[in-house]
C-alpha cells in the first residue's frame, strides 16, 4: 500500500468534510474552502463579463453556488481515488482482475452517488469499510447541500424583498427623504422599525450564508447594494441637516437606532467581503484600527465600494 497517496486522499477528503459541514450545518458562515471558492468565482465572473454588463447578475449568485458544489464534489472524488489507488489490488471487478486508474475513478464515483452498480468490489476489509463510509455519505451530502440550497434561497428572497422595501420609499435619497417627512408620524415610526428589523435579519442570513452576498439582479431596482446606500444619504440628509437645512428634530432616536443597525451591516460587509468588495480609495481608521464611520465621508467612501461591486456609481443614486 502507498502510504504516501493514502495519506494525501485522507486529508484532502478530512479537509474537505470539515468544511461541507461546517458552511452547510454550521449557520456560522461558509468554510475556509468555500469562502474563497465563491470570492474567486465571483471576481472571475465580473472580470469575465465586463463593468458594463448588467446581465451578468441575473447569474452571478447561481454560478458561485455551482462552483462551491462543483469543488466540494470533485475533491471527494479525487481524495476518496487516492485512497482506493493506494492499493491497486484493493479494487476488482467481476472477474478478480484489479481496476485500472480509469475503472476505480468510474467506481469512486458511483460510490459518491450512493448507485454502486456492483460490477468492482472492495478486496481488503479497509476499502470495504471506506465503501461503506462514503456510500452513506453520498446520502448525506446531496440531502444535505439541498437543505443548504433552500435555505440559501429563502434568505435571497429575504434580502430582494428587503430590496424592494426600500426601493418603495424613493428612488433616490432626496426622494426618501422626502416621503419620510411626508408620512404620518406613527405609520413613519412602524416603517423605520420595519426596516431595522429587516436589515437585521438581513445579516443574520448573510452571516449564516455568505453566498447570498453574491446574488445579485440585473433589475437595478432589486439590487440590494444601491437602494441600502439611497436609505443611507437619506438618513444623512435627516440627521445632518444637509444642504444648509437644519436637522430634522421628529423621532432623531428611531433614526439613529436605524442608522447603527446599518453601520453594523456595512462593518459586516467590509470585515468579511474584502475580496469581493472593490477597496475604497480612502480610509480612516479610529485608534483601535476599526474603521471609522462616523466619519461621512470614509463612510461614503465604503457605501461606494458597495455600489462598484454591483456595477453602480455614485451617481447611480439619482435613479432615473
Amino acid at each position: 500500500m502507498n502510504i504516501l497517496v493514502l495519506s494525501i486522499g485522507l486529508l484532502l477528503l478530512v479537509l474537505i468534510i470539515c468544511d461541507f459541514f461546517f458552511t452547510t450545518l454550521s449557520g456560522s458562515g461558509a468554510g475556509f474552502i468555500s469562502k474563497p471558492v465563491a470570492s474567486f468565482a465571483y471576481r472571475g465572473l465580473r472580470k469575465f463579463s465586463g463593468p458594463s454588463n448588467r446581465r451578468v447578475f441575473k447569474y452571478s449568485g447561481l454560478i458561485v453556488n455551482l462552483a462551491v458544489l462543483l469543488i466540494w464534489i470533485l475533491i471527494v472524488w479525487f481524495g476518496l481515488f487516492l485512497v482506493f489507488s493506494s492499493n491497486p489490488d484493493g479494487i476488482t471487478n467481476s472477474n478478480s482482475r484489479p481496476a485500472n486508474w480509469v475503472e476505480r475513478l468510474y467506481y469512486t464515483g458511483y460510490i459518491i452517488s450512493t448507485l454502486g452498480l456492483g460490477n468492482f468490489k472492495p478486496t481488503t476489509a479497509f476499502f470495504e469499510i471506506i465503501t461503506s463510509i462514503f456510500s452513506f455519505f453520498g446520502f448525506i451530502f446531496f440531502t444535505s447541500s439541498m437543505t443548504y440550497l433552500i435555505s440559501v434561497s429563502s434568505a435571497v428572497i429575504r434580502k430582494r424583498t428587503l430590496s424592494r422595501s426600500i426601493f418603495n420609499l424613493g428612488s433616490s435619497p432626496s426622494e426618501m427623504a422626502e416621503k419620510l417627512l411626508a408620512l404620518n408620524p406613527s405609520y413613519r415610526d412602524q416603517q423605520l422599525l420595519r426596516l431595522q428589523e429587516e436589515i437585521d435579519k438581513h445579516m443574520v442570513s448573510h452571516q449564516a450564508y455568505p453566498v447570498v452576498h453574491f446574488y445579485s439582479h440585473q433589475n437595478p431596482d432589486n439590487c440590494f447594494s444601491i437602494n441600502f446606500v439611497r436609505l443611507d444619504e437619506a438618513l444623512n440628509s435627516l440627521l445632518n441637516g444637509e444642504n444648509n437645512e437644519k436637522p430634522h428634530p421628529w423621532q432623531k432616536e428611531e433614526l439613529q437606532l436605524l442608522r447603527s443597525t446599518m453601520t453594523n451591516l456595512i462593518m459586516h460587509l467590509k470585515d468579511n467581503f474584502k475580496n469581493s468588495l472593490p477597496e475604497p480609495k480612502t480610509i480612516a481608521t479610529k485608534a483601535n484600527g476599526q474603521l471609522d464611520l462616523s466619519n461621512l465621508q470614509q463612510r461614503r467612501s465604503v457605501l461606494s465600494s458597495m455600489l462598484r461591486s454591483e456595477g453602480f456609481s455614485w451617481e447611480s443614486l439619482k435613479g432615473s
